[in-house]
């Protein structure tokens, strides 16, 4: 077999002279033509230029035979990087091998499948969808903290607001439980049998005690700028921001401990609603956090000073 890359006749699945994957049927015509009029494609290799692993190289399309199919691989003629199509829709390809595995590239999307526009951008220094929304999503939270989010108003608020006040959030289905304690035991040392059906117990009884969640109320949360609010069927209470001592923060739940109060109050159901936002016209929307209403209240004592 002739090496297309270098001319040198080779046999298995790289040349041994210049370590170019080998393609099946090239010919010595093949192996001397100029590198600009590689043969023709069934892949778009236009749109991913250079090399999306050592951002120099150029990818040529490849045709790999198979026992019982014929696969095509995009390859690349500097470090020998290798996409192998996927298929699907959009198209994937898959970065199966290099022959520089020490190219930052590699280390970081090796064996990652993706589609031909998210190596394009790859090759020209930006980063997949999965790294792109991330950091998206990182850059969200991070005005959100700030008081720099434009989080637009909702529409259904519940409460009366004050003339200097603006509704952030309005979650609905949201279950306010606080710790109760609840004391188990049982009796302590041996038994003493001194009649039939009588058993007398020596030691005394000892008492345990433990807290368990219990569900106070279900209703509406409400975040303002300027106030924490609940609206139960039972219960209600508002809380001013600046009295909030601490804020835990779960995937379903937040924790506030809040001055005056010597309980803390959870509030459960968070993951029902999602937070809708934009980063630079990409568009996301996340389930509703504990770390999202903490940021988003944090955010609003930044802005208040």
């Amino acid at each position: 077999m002739i090496c297309a890359q270098c001319g040198v006749e080779a046999a298995g699945n790289f040349c041994s002279n210049c370590g170019a994957r080998l393609v099946t049927g090239a010919s010595p015509a093949d192996a001397h033509a100029p590198e600009s009029s590689p043969p023709a494609t069934t892949m778009d290799t236009t749109a991913i230029s250079p090399c999306p692993v050592c951002l120099v190289g150029a990818l040529h399309d490849t045709e790999v035979r198979e026992l019982l199919r014929t696969r095509r691989e995009l390859l690349c003629d500097r470090c020998g990087a290798v996409l192998v199509d996927r298929g699907g829709q959009p198209k994937l390809l898959e970065l199966r091998a290099t022959r520089n595995p020490l190219e930052p590239n590699w280390q970081r999307y090796k064996r990652q499948s993706l589609s031909a526009l998210e190596w394009q951008r790859i090759a020209r220094g930006g980063c997949s969808d999965a790294e792109q929304a991330d950091a998206d999503l990182a850059e969200a939270m991070l005005e959100l903290r700030e008081g720099r989010a434009s989080v637009p108003s909702p529409q259904n608020c519940s409460i009366i607001l004050k003339s200097d006040e603006r509704p952030l959030f309005v979650l609905a289905s949201i279950s306010l439980q606080e710790p109760r304690s609840v004391a188990t035991g049982a009796y302590g040392g041996p038994a003493i049998h001194v009649a039939k059906g009588l058993t007398v117990r020596t030691g005394a009884f000892r008492a345990q005690s433990h807290e368990i969640l219990k569900t106070i109320d279900e209703g509406v949360l409400v975040l303002t700028s300027q106030r924490l609010c609940f609206a139960g069927r039972l219960h209600s209470l508002e809380i001013d921001l600046h009295k909030l001592v601490s804020i835990d923060a779960y995937a379903d739940a937040v924790v506030i401990r809040r001055s005056g109060k010597e309980k803390v109050e959870f509030f459960f159901g968070l993951e029902r609603h999602s937070y809708s936002f934009a980063v630079q016209d990409r568009h996301y929307t996340e389930p509703m956090s504990g770390l999202i209403l903490k940021y988003a209240i944090e955010g609003q004592l930044a802005a208040a000073g």
